[in-house]
């Protein structure tokens, strides 16, 4: 990096930790020399590559996402080379920096990613890694949550691995890509957020499924309307607080850590749920990141200001309503996968086919379950649901050779006209799922 920060910050700029309190309980196999790739392989995509490898689309590096779900899972030096090849293949380079640099005034041109970084790194070395998230993703005047959770989550992904493993650098880049995004979905994070009782309690996943009923959603968004999620923010996206105003919350951070376990389990209803029992498996794009995005809610919460938390909270829930909204508010039929579990394969045999996955997605998600597993230890959504869940996405998202294409649906899984072209599920027998 070329910015001037003492050697010592320097030095530990992108060398991961493991003993987190709160963290994803990582591999106990992972050895000292995988750490000392990792840090060597981050730095190296922090020095060469842009944050979008496609920046007219905003599509996302996610080098460094399957890398350390890969790391975290397990996986062998081998195995950490192959995934920075396969992804680096793909990448854009790093642009210069620009003589004149103010942060506020280049808010949402990714032009000035580098800039901002270099901004990030210099600031996460004298606040530390939550004094810089507090700082710079909570402020309202710039609407900064806002552009955190934008671009499908994906700010809130990368801060949170670097939260997770104690990494500066990924907190920096987190917070530079922020502030690249756009503030497009504002509207979902009001200035004042106050705590809140209900006369009823409803869980987040309640508050999900009390949307079937509302016709006010009907006909806002249709099949054939490319970007649903913006279709439907610009219709009536006022409706979605209406919903999220009826999610009790206080200032009080274990009770902050109860809402963390139901948005956690919203995430899974909402990715798997949505599978009709008669067809072939449709995963939707969308949903999945509602899932993977959770998976750093605990070490969010645990770390930052109850006060943040809770405006974090009310957010992400906004977001997820949204998205689930947009994709046609699809029917959950959680029930199919507590009565499959006789079939699915077990953790470790889910874990090796994910982490030699080509697609970057699929060791995300099997975290992202894993960590369910762990935070519902009561089995809400019914017995052994988190790894039948896990099973089916190792079974069923294809492994294409060097990830240049996926599986994942971006149709919309709500709507009638996909599964109309999805063909009938083959009855499942054990030889099916081995």
């Amino acid at each position: 990096m070329d910015t001037k920060i003492p050697k010592s910050i320097k030095k530990r700029l992108f060398l991961p930790q493991l003993n987190i309190p709160g963290a994803f309980p990582h591999s106990p196999t992972i050895s000292p020399e995988e750490t000392k790739l990792v840090a060597e392989l981050l730095e190296k995509d922090a020095n060469e590559h842009h944050i979008f490898f496609n920046r007219e689309k905003g599509f996302h590096n996610h080098l460094t996402h399957m890398l350390l779900a890969d790391y975290s899972l397990g996986a062998s030096t081998k195995r950490l080379k192959e995934v920075y090849e396969q992804e680096a293949e793909k990448q854009q380079p790093k642009l210069p920096k620009h003589q004149d640099f103010e942060w506020t005034e280049h808010l949402g041109d990714e032009d000035y990613y580098s800039d901002y970084l270099d901004f990030m790194i210099g600031d996460v070395g004298k606040l530390g890694r939550v004094g810089a998230v507090e700082k710079y993703a909570f402020d309202e005047q710039h609407n900064m949550q806002s552009r955190l959770m934008g671009g499908a989550y994906h700010s809130f992904i990368h801060t949170g691995y670097g939260l997770e493993f104690g990494i500066d650098g990924m907190v920096a880049e987190g917070l530079a890509q922020m502030c690249v995004h756009s503030d497009r979905s504002k509207v979902y994070f009001p200035k004042e957020v106050k705590t809140s009782k209900s006369a009823s309690y409803e869980t987040a996943l309640d508050i999900a499924k009390s949307t079937f009923q509302d016709k006010r959603f009907d006909d806002l968004v249709k099949f054939e309307d490319e970007g649903k999620y913006f279709v439907f923010l610009g219709k009536k996206p006022e409706l979605v607080l209406e919903y999220v105003d009826r999610w009790p919350l206080s200032i009080d951070r274990d009770e902050l850590m109860e809402k963390v376990r139901e948005l956690i389990i919203l995430g899974v209803a909402v990715y798997a749920g949505p599978q009709r029992p008669n067809k072939e498996v449709v995963l939707d794009f969308f949903l999945m990141h509602a899932l993977t995005s959770s998976l750093f809610l605990p070490i969010f919460i645990q770390q930052i200001n109850p006060k943040f938390g809770m405006r974090l909270l009310k957010g992400k829930l906004a977001v997820d309503l949204a998205y689930f909204i947009s994709r046609g508010r699809p029917a959950l039929h959680l029930e199919q996968f507590s009565s499959t579990t006789e079939f699915v394969k077990s953790w470790s045999e889910i874990i090796e086919l994910a982490v030699n996955h080509s697609d970057m997605h699929v060791p995300k998600v099997i975290r992202a379950l894993k960590q369910a597993e762990r935070w519902d230890p009561e089995e809400t959504l019914g017995r052994g649901v988190y790894r039948a869940i896990a099973s089916m996405t190792v079974e069923n998202i294809i492994d294409y050779p060097g990830g240049e294409q996926d599986d994942w649906s971006r149709e919309g899984i709500g709507f009638d006209e996909l599964w109309d072209k999805v063909p009938n599920r083959k009855k499942q027998t054990v030889a099916d799922l081995s």
